[in-house]
């Protein structure tokens, strides 16, 4: 399952005077995949007020002589983006350790300074 790191992270190889795919566009798509991504990671759930997928009967316009990204390797990805929006959207919930690796570690509360001030420990 992809999150919206993995999405932002995917590099896609440009073609040029082969078939591909609007560059522009696809970065387009991919970022309002990101903002779908994190809806669901932060803890929205599907509904009316969740957003609409953003590739549902998405196209791409073709490229032939100026660059565009490698088709199959789009639609190949875009298979994986959809798997991940289809799990949401049934009602899936991140797992809690990729979540906890995107985040980071969770902030020290008072209790957990104060037991550490009292114990002598060093800060963080």
């Amino acid at each position: 399952m992809l999150t919206s790191k993995d999405v932002m992270k995917k590099t896609l190889t440009p073609r040029q005077f082969q078939g591909g795919y609007d560059e522009r566009e696809v970065d387009d798509l991919l970022d309002k995949v990101v903002g779908v991504l994190r809806y669901y990671e932060q803890g929205g759930r599907p509904g009316p007020q969740a957003p609409a997928s953003p590739i549902a009967g998405h196209r791409f316009t073709s490229t032939k002589f100026r660059r565009g990204y490698d088709q199959m390797e789009v639609d190949d990805f875009l298979d994986q983006v959809s798997e991940t929006l289809h799990f949401y959207e049934q009602g899936g919930r991140p797992d809690p350790q990729t979540l906890a690796s995107m985040v980071g570690p969770e902030p020290e509360g008072f209790g957990q300074r104060a037991l550490r001030w009292l114990r002598g420990d060093p800060r963080p």
